[in-house]
């Protein structure tokens, strides 16, 4: 987590500091990304930077969790009024989207796919507090429009969702062997007919975990 140096400077600033650090982790490995180029492109001293960040790590991950926030791009919207498995669909496959968007931001988050990256992406760093909010409140609409399970506490559902979400790209390269250096230059790596079939999957399996169960007669759950 940055220091409160960093989020004391003006907002031109900061954004000169992120612009610095997605440029530089676009284009290079976590290993070969060099804490001196980025304060070159800043604009400020090394010794700033360290007063902004404990250490590169920690730049590099709170660059990545501004760009989940940004890919997932919910935190600031209203809760959908879409049925909530159009809203998972949607959010499942806005890599899409987040390729043209911001194609730096991409080329980042497909170079956390790499081997050699810190464990980044699959942590809950990488959670913003303003999505997780977001996400609770989608599941509790759905739930009193009678769409969701009443009886699913609406916190431990946007957890479990976000967790599986967060695991999807790492899941994806491992079995299809996806290129973490091609898709950062190529946002149509991941978009294959199987990977399609993928995001799917999980889409049903979690609309079909929230989904209310069906009543046997006397009032209670139905068991297969």
């Amino acid at each position: 987590m940055p220091k409160d140096t960093f989020f004391n400077l003006t907002q031109d600033k900061r954004a000169r500091v992120m612009d610095a650090l997605k440029a530089e982790f676009a284009e290079r490995s976590y290993a070969q990304a060099s804490v001196d180029r980025v304060t070159a492109a800043a604009g400020v001293s090394k010794g700033s930077f360290y007063q902004y960040f404990d250490d590169k790590l920690d730049a590099y991950t709170h660059l990545v969790r501004e760009l989940m926030d940004a890919r997932i791009d919910v935190q600031d919207a209203p809760v959908p009024e879409a049925p909530f498995d159009e809203v998972l669909r949607a959010m499942v496959l806005g890599s899409r989207d987040f390729f043209r968007r911001d194609p730096r931001g991409w080329a980042v988050l497909a170079r956390a796919l790499s081997a050699d990256a810190p464990v980044v992406l699959g942590s809950d760093e990488t959670v913003n507090a303003g999505v997780h909010r977001w996400a609770v409140a989608a599941i509790a609409a759905g739930q009193a429009g009678g769409e969701l399970r009443a009886d699913v506490d609406p916190e431990t559902a946007a957890w479990m969702m976000e967790k599986v979400l967060l695991s999807i790209p790492e899941y994806v390269v491992a079995r299809f062997g996806v290129s973490p250096r091609q898709a950062a230059t190529d946002g149509s790596a991941f978009d294959r007919p199987e990977i399609a079939a993928v995001a799917d999957d999980v889409v049903a399996m979690l609309v079909a975990a929230l989904m209310p169960q069906p009543q046997n007669r006397t009032g209670g759950r139905a068991h297969g």
